[in-house]
């Protein structure tokens, strides 16, 4: 007899949340079955090091109490302050529930992506590079267009009074 393959529970690898914002995540994955797995620059900087893969199967980096200078300038450098989440696993629907009540709840952020075989071997700042440079991209193509329908608009408007 052939065993099944086990499926990956959906999870949501999560940076940087605190407080409020973190209750609210929590509240979102409760509520729709996910795992949440936060990890932040303050609390566990090495795990900043790890892939993202790494991570999202609960991977961890065990440090000796104090370290080096230099190990600690190092593991700075893998780190950021902004919130990122990562979606794992999700079906489309809870993909789609998940986003709407984030939404809902005023826990929108630009730096989020979906765990795929590609982005699987990141490290978090890798993904978070990547990510404000598409964010970036899709801004300046929004302000483009809009900037597109303005001229149209004075074309017109010229037009119009002659």
């Amino acid at each position: 007899m052939k065993a099944i393959p086990r499926q990956p529970k959906p999870a949501v690898l999560s940076f940087n949340f605190a407080n409020e914002r973190l209750s609210t995540l929590q509240s979102i994955c409760d509520e729709l079955g996910i795992a949440l797995n936060n990890i932040t620059a303050a609390g566990d900087p090495a795990a900043f090091s790890l892939s993202l893969g790494d991570l999202l199967s609960g991977g961890h980096v065990s440090l000796q109490s104090e370290l080096p200078p230099e190990a600690k300038l190092a593991l700075s450098a893998m780190t950021f302050p902004e919130e990122m989440y990562v979606l794992a696993n999700l079906p489309e629907e809870t993909l789609n529930a998940f986003l709407k009540t984030a939404r809902e709840r005023d826990l929108w952020i630009p730096l989020k992506a979906v765990a795929t075989p590609t982005n699987a071997g990141w490290k978090p700042m890798a993904l978070k590079l990547e990510l404000v440079e598409e964010h970036a991209a899709m801004q300046a193509a929004i302000a483009e267009q809009k900037a597109k329908q303005a001229a149209e608009a004075a074309k017109q408007a010229r037009e119009d009074e002659d």
